[in-house]
């Protein structure tokens, strides 16, 4: 007799569906496995810009994988071919998907015509960061900007994305604002592109036992932040 309400049962993981359920993980136990990133990989370089770049790079496998999920679950494997599709795909999706809503501003830079910024008031990996003195200008929203970089890459919109403080009037802590600034290429996109399959090539992460330990960390850091972050604070960890 088949009882009523049964769960139905897999027989292998890949033939789950992709849930688009809301899933939240712990806040707490998001900011404890970010902290260990950041520890981890602080004790590998010797200044702040090689420790902003390792965070970038695992953010970047993070963001890869995004595109993948999205792609795959919610755009039947096509993705974006328009810049500003895909400039308010980051914004609002990917955004939404990670942090559980969009972000405060997209908008387009006043000196260069190929710069766009994403500006948070209050960005989730800052959000419990003190930074000491000794360590200067350092910005964990390098991690997403790694993200943002991981997702334009892999939809065939290579840029540099970099991760900023910007001061504002009446605010103890400033904003972060994450600066797209797209290759050459992408100021004159092909009129005859259409919606393509979405391609995600195989990027290097490193082979050293120190590096493979960093992505062990970053990886289990995505399946955390790919879950969408509570914003409530659990006390269990």
């Amino acid at each position: 007799m088949i009882g009523v309400g049964k769960i139905k049962q897999y027989s292998n993981v890949l033939d789950k569906p992709l849930s688009k359920g809301k899933q939240e993980v712990s806040l707490s136990a998001f900011a404890f496995l970010f902290s260990e990133l950041v520890q981890y990989n602080q004790t590998q370089v010797d200044n702040i810009a090689e420790l902003e770049r390792r965070l970038e790079d695992a953010g970047y496998a993070v963001g890869a994988r995004v595109l993948e999920l999205l792609c795959h679950r919610d755009k039947g494997n096509r993705r974006e071919t328009r810049l500003l599709g895909i400039l308010s795909f980051v914004h609002s999706t990917v955004w939404k998907v990670l942090f559980g809503k969009v972000a405060d501003s997209l908008e387009k830079g006043t000196e260069h015509e190929d710069e766009y910024m994403i500006s948070e008031k209050e960005l989730l990996v800052n959000r419990f960061i003190s930074i000491p003195k000794d360590m200067g200008t350092f910005n964990c929203g390098a991690f997403v900007a790694g993200i943002v970089r991981g997702v334009l890459d892999s939809a065939g919109f290579p840029a540099v994305v970099t991760a900023h403080f910007v001061p504002v009037e009446g605010q103890q802590r400033p904003r972060t604002t994450i600066l797209i600034k797209f290759a050459e290429e992408q100021k004159y996109p092909s009129i005859f592109l259409t919606s393509l399959p979405c391609l995600n090539p195989p990027q290097k992460l490193g082979t050293t036992e120190g590096s493979k330990a960093g992505l062990i960390l970053a990886l289990k850091l995505s399946y955390l932040i790919c879950l969408n972050v509570s914003q409530q604070n659990d006390e269990a960890v």
